[in-house]
């Protein structure tokens, strides 16, 4: 990691290769998406309604509307306590967007409306690229691609029972990623590897071996292949401002999309 001296007011870290460009006009990097799983653009802005319509320009109108979040570009913060995993402090667990949806959305655009109050130490994202994840399954403990596909996890949703899902998938003939740590059952079986850890305990480890950290300041857009890596953020602080008689935490803005 390297810091650069954007912006005036501290720096921020950069993750290994970082291009230091910024673009005010939204452009994608086909290279980047496609090598790292995902392109980090500094200084995009803060207007939402700037990103709906750069995003839904990009995508030839291809937005993806949830009706569980009822919005296409969803804001959210961190709060003193939270049911939804997005808003909570605590540090979330890898996953993929959308994960139990036929098609789920090919890409997700983070803004970063305002960082954490402890930047760039908390409140950070973390990106897991499947190419270095597969590899390293097969180099640490054994596990095949094929052995992904097979093996399923299993999940204890409230809503939906017992469901089992392997960790890759293929969509439209493509390897994808369907994967959402948080979620999870207990107990899961060991994975066939000649090891008494546990399928999850393998992943987990694997996930923070190869994982990008990227630091996020004001502005500064993420944006991330949904199919091709798991994502998730770190540890979040927040902070009392006595004068506003309120509480400042990480704020964010997502949209997901096609292309």
């Amino acid at each position: 990691m390297s810091a650069s001296d954007y912006p005036v007011s501290h720096s921020v870290v950069r993750w290994p290769g970082e291009k230091k460009t910024q673009n005010s006009v939204l452009q994608f990097d086909p290279c980047a998406l496609a090598e790292k799983g995902f392109q980090v653009i500094r200084r995009y802005g803060t207007d939402i309604f700037q990103l709906e319509r750069d995003l839904d320009r990009v995508s030839c109108g291809q937005l993806y509307y949830s009706n569980r979040v009822g919005v296409l570009c969803h804001q959210y913060s961190v709060l003193p306590e939270s049911a939804n995993f997005s808003e909570q402090m605590l540090c979330g667990g890898f996953h993929t967007d959308f994960m139990f949806q036929p098609h789920p959305p090919a890409y997700i655009a983070l803004l970063c409306l305002q960082p954490d109050p402890k930047h760039p130490f908390y409140g950070r994202n973390q990106v897991v690229h499947v190419q270095p994840f597969l590899e390293r399954m097969q180099q640490a403990f054994g596990v095949s691609e094929q052995d992904l596909r097979d093996h399923r996890l299993v999940y204890d949703l409230a809503e939906r029972g017992r469901f089992e899902q392997p960790i890759l998938d293929d969509l439209d003939g493509k390897l994808i990623f369907r994967f959402h740590e948080r979620l999870l059952g207990k107990g899961q079986m060991q994975g066939g590897a000649e090891t008494d850890m546990s399928m999850a305990a393998m992943l987990h480890a694997v996930m923070m071996d190869v994982t990008a950290d990227i630091c996020l300041d004001r502005g500064d857009l993420l944006i991330l292949s949904n199919h091709h890596a798991l994502h998730r953020r770190g540890e979040c602080s927040i902070e009392f401002d006595g004068v506003a008689g309120k509480w400042r935490a990480r704020e964010m803005a997502t949209i997901r999309f096609n292309l």
